[in-house]
């Protein structure tokens, strides 16, 4: 029992009235996204259908939206328990409507004072089943402007009347989806005084955010939302749908992940009848202290494997639509509408958007709201990436089953934790992949010249090929119409390849500005680097020297001082061998070739990568034999360093105890070098084997594509070799033959 005292010593908090401006104006960013907010309202109160109407002139000051639906309505107690009560927890913990048929979106108990975002006024009208009165409230949110004003003290005008609003003669039920034969109920919210003078870019974007609330993939059928409004002197009754474009994508991705990361999901061409079929498990990696998202073939023992990790985020579903926006002949053809139309239509619906149990979350896929960073990722490597206004389409989560994604304090946005993240990644991944499958369904297929292999390098520095012209005037057979038109495509081939090595050249001379870096940090460096090793060395001489002269210091305190300089001279050593092991990629000139032997080469090149390897578990076979060979070290370390770097990744992939690479070397009876590179990853992708050495192919996720591009013009540049991937069984990765036939 409180006594006296305490009671006198304990204070409760009383808010002013202006922290309801907080709620309604400030969390809630927009008109549009308050008006989505009642929807969503209308949907949990199991409403068939909402109509939002604008009456009189809407300009700031005049005018009003209503809002009406056929839900449930609320009586009396409801209003004031529930709807007139901050922040209830009603929707928290009663996750159903009241027919069960629906997961309600509302759970922060704050939606409802959106509309003190839109209006100075609001007039409430609600109507139960088999009730002879409606409930009506008016509220005036400008007492809420008033400083002196305490929460408490703001009161509202409340009376159950004979019903004026919701009657049979009401708009709602004029809809052509209306179900005049059901009881009577519903809800309407009459806003006044308006906030906001609309203008005609308001209606466009209320139009595309109401046409993208409720997922166009995947309708709820018994929800339709309506719009009505004065155009050129009447009104307009519009129903909400997707615009036509979505119907005629190019290329689509349409699949599911599992709570426990199993995925399976198929990857459509449109243009070609392709599907092509990807499944395995996701898991979350520690790479360098950061937990990233891995896709593996098959499913890891997490208590055996501590390796990885399950996802946090959830099962979900997916499916994206996306399209070349260079070539919309197609969805000309079906809907009648001109190229400009359509890329408008096409801008209104890009991005890829989050939905809840079918409701679409804020604000991600709204304009300039490019979540997955596809417009950054795509000026890194505009020839193969995607843009974020050449994409639709939905993440479907549910509030149940991804409990840990869930919406920030203002109604926009999931909060940023790792389950978000996690989404993030899975997505990004699986564009990868299919970015790849675009890229080379987009490219004609190389013509392999004479004597070259299927899966052998073509080089970007290949000389146009004119063997059909020549074939053709040699034998007479064409005419010059014929001819020309031969002609004519050996030049657009000589363009395309012209294209290629431009966007090469550009990632290479990045490559070039990373060398000079190298140099500069080399340059800079080994001095300091010097310095600290002969200091320290001194240190731990003169540390041995007390040791022997100087009684007053204690033995274990010098033994402590003769460690620590031991230390700083083995790390300073360490730091020395990694400034000499990275000296090949400076961006100075190459000198002329040296002789080497070039299993030595090979193993430096390893050892800059021993403690990935050791990190990933992964053993490695080098030869050792001694061939002696004519070379630049710089070219040889280049040509291992794109294919370890390759294998690292790809072996991340398989169990620990099956990851191994296998360097064999040997002599031809030509004189010729043949390098045989193996590892026991997944192996190259079906799809990319015929393309994999051609620039910008590839799916590893974050790469350029480039890696294997390089290491052909390298071989057949500088050794007139060959590089080529050879078939191989399901117990071996990848498998590389170089053969090098200039030079060594």
């Amino acid at each position: 029992m409180t006594s006296d005292n305490e009671a006198k010593n304990s204070f409760s908090l009383r808010p002013k009235a202006r922290i309801l401006k907080t709620l309604g104006e400030e969390l809630i960013s927009s008109e549009t996204v308050a008006l989505i907010e009642l929807i969503k309202n209308s949907y949990d109160a199991d409403a068939k259908n909402v109509l939002v109407e604008f009456t009189g002139e809407i300009k700031k000051g005049k005018g009003c939206i209503i809002v009406s639906d056929d839900g449930h309505g609320m009586n009396l107690n409801v209003v004031q328990q529930s709807w007139m009560t901050i922040a209830t927890s009603n929707k928290k913990y009663k996750t159903s409507s009241q027919s069960g048929k629906r997961r309600v979106l509302g759970e922060k108990g704050i939606g409802r004072f959106a509309t003190s975002r839109i209006s100075s006024e609001l007039e409430l009208s609600s109507r139960i089943n088999a009730s002879e009165t409606e409930i009506y409230t008016l509220f005036d949110w400008s007492q809420f402007e008033d400083d002196e004003l305490y929460l408490d003290e703001v009161l509202f005008l409340t009376e159950e009347r004979k019903p004026e609003d919701i009657i049979e003669d009401s708009s709602i039920r004029k809809l052509p989806t209306s179900n005049l034969q059901e009881q009577l109920t519903g809800t309407l919210l009459k806003m006044s005084k308006l906030k906001h003078t609309w203008e005609s870019k308001d209606y466009k974007e209320l139009e595309r955010g109401l046409s993208r609330l409720i997922s166009p993939f995947s309708p709820i059928n018994d929800f339709n939302i309506y719009l009505k409004k004065g155009e050129h002197g009447h009104l307009t009754l519009n129903r909400i749908e997707p615009p036509e474009i979505i119907k005629y994508p190019h290329y689509m991705v349409k699949g599911k992940v599992g709570f426990d990361g199993q995925f399976e999901y198929v990857i459509s061409v449109e243009a070609l009848g392709e599907s092509i079929p990807k499944n395995g498990h996701f898991y979350r990696k520690n790479i360098k202290g950061e937990w990233l998202i891995e896709p593996l073939e098959s499913a890891a023992d997490l208590e055996k494997n501590q390796e990885y990790r399950a996802i946090e985020c959830g099962a979900f579903e997916f499916e994206l639509r996306i399209w070349d926006r260079d070539d919309l002949g197609n969805v000309e053809q079906k809907i009648g509408a001109g190229i400009r139309s359509i890329q408008s239509d096409l801008n209104a619906i890009a991005g890829v958007n989050i939905y809840r149990d079918g409701f679409r979350v804020l604000p991600y896929g709204e304009p300039n709201n490019d979540w997955l960073r596809l417009d950054l990722r795509r000026v890194q490597t505009p020839t193969k990436r995607i843009s974020n206004n050449q994409i639709t389409g939905y993440i479907a989560i549910t509030a149940d089953g991804n409990p840990h994604l869930h919406d920030r304090s203002n109604r926009e946005g999931l909060d940023n934790n790792s389950s978000y993240n996690d989404l993030k990644q899975i997505v990004t991944l699986v564009l990868s992949e299919f970015e790849s499958i675009r890229y080379v369904s987009r490219r004609p297929k190389t013509t392999k010249g004479q004597g070259q292999q299927d899966n052998e390098q073509g080089g970007l520095f290949d000389e146009p090929d004119f063997s059909a012209v020549k074939d053709s005037v040699q034998k007479g057979k064409s005419d010059s119409g014929e001819t020309l038109q031969l002609l004519s495509k050996v030049e657009a081939d000589w363009k395309k390849q012209i294209t290629n090595l431009q966007n090469v050249l550009s990632q290479y001379h990045s490559l070039a500005t990373l060398g000079g870096i190298v140099d500069k940090v080399l340059h800079d460096g080994r001095q300091p680097l010097a310095a600290i090793q002969v200091e320290a060395g001194l240190g731990k001489e003169q540390a041995e020297d007390w040791a022997v002269e100087c009684e007053l210091i204690k033995p274990n305190q010098l033994k402590q001082l003769e460690v620590g300089f031991e230390k700083i001279v083995n790390q300073a050593s360490v730091l020395s061998d990694v400034f000499r092991r990275v000296e090949p990629f400076g961006g100075r000139k190459k000198g002329r070739p040296k002789k080497y032997y070039i299993e030595d080469l090979i193993k430096s090149t390893f050892d800059i990568y021993e403690r990935d390897l050791k990190a990933e578990s992964i053993s490695f076979e080098l030869p050792n034999t001694q061939t002696l060979v004519s070379t630049d070290v710089t070219e040889i370390s280049e040509i291992f360093t794109n294919l370890i770097t390759n294998s690292i990744y790809w072996l991340g992939r398989v169990p620990k105890d099956k990851r191994a690479i296998h360097v064999t070397l040997d002599r031809l009876n030509d004189g010729g070098l043949e390098i045989v590179f193996a590892d026991t990853g997944p192996g190259v992708d079906p799809i990319l084997k015929d393309r994999i050495f051609e620039p910008y192919v590839g799916s590893r996720p974050g790469g350029h594509g480039l890696g294997l591009c390089l290491v052909g013009e390298i071989v057949k540049g500088y050794y007139n070799g060959t590089v080529e991937l050879l078939d191989s069984n399901s117990s071996v990765g990848a498998v590389f033959r170089l053969v090098m036939r200039k030079r060594v």
